[in-house]
């Protein structure tokens, strides 16, 4: 005679509705409370080894660039040029606030972030939200280039070697201006705006400490020399922008 399987419990419509909403309330449970005691432990164990608080920043660095080498799910595909843009504004707030050396660390991991992330926006986004990630993308690196250069300019030259060599105050401006000439240029090659508008950002910001502070804070040749090579180098770009760009057609 041959055996009958084992009798399997029928569920209803409603029995498996039941059934996953009670597996989601464990999960949301149990996560959760093991979320807050792994958050506890992390505090006790921050306060026990006297963890300087600037390393919240290398932590947050650190999760950050974890994130870009980890496969996201296509509903968090903005989580990532978030935790670099959020990570960049507060580290270099942080630094301009306090001056602490040990931000520098944390600076730096996310800039290296910020640069991993630019292949992912160089493939062009089909959908709305691959559009807004790649503005987050490069956004991010602006703010991320902007404040590491400066955190490190400010660190090793203003308080560093060239602590008396008024001059360095202009390696700032045509540094960003460099960079930021050469994605206008670049973006408008690739027929990217989003790459143009992150290069417009940066000539906006050099210009500006250009006119605000260069021009105060230099004096002689120096103040016309660093006016002279940054009009150049834009009517230079300018230039080149109007070679490269396509005549239209008149129409007869």
């Amino acid at each position: 005679m041959q055996s009958e399987p084992p009798h399997t419990p029928r569920v209803g419509g409603g029995g498996l509705a039941m059934t996953e909403m009670m597996a989601k309330w464990d999960v949301k449970v149990l996560g959760g409370l093991g979320g807050a005691l792994l958050a506890l432990a992390a505090v006790f164990l921050w306060r026990d080894l006297h963890m300087p608080v600037e390393a919240l920043l290398i932590l947050a660095a650190v999760a950050t660039l974890a994130l870009g080498f980890l496969a996201v799910p296509r509903g968090g595909l903005l989580i990532f040029p978030i935790a670099v843009l959020a990570t960049s504004v507060t580290g270099g707030l942080w630094y301009a606030a306090t001056k602490q050396p040990l931000l520098l660390v944390g600076l730096a991991l996310t800039f290296i972030a910020s640069v991993i992330m630019l292949p992912r926006s160089l493939r062009r986004g089909d959908t709305q939200l691959e559009r807004i990630r790649d503005v987050l993308v490069w956004f991010g690196l602006t703010a991320a280039t902007i404040a590491t250069s400066w955190t490190f300019y400010f660190h090793f030259l203003t308080l560093g070697v060239a602590e008396d060599h008024i001059a360095r105050r202009l390696v700032l401006t045509l540094g960003w201006l460099v960079i930021g000439v050469v994605l206008v240029f670049l973006g408008r090659k690739r027929g990217a705006p989003v790459i143009r508008d992150a290069g417009f950002c940066f000539v906006a910001i050099s210009v500006g400490k250009t006119l605000l502070y260069d021009t105060a804070h230099l004096d002689g040749s120096l103040r016309v020399a660093g006016l002279a090579a940054a009009g150049a180098l834009m009517l230079g770009t300018a230039w080149l922008s109007a070679r490269s760009t396509p005549a239209t057609p008149r129409s007869s």
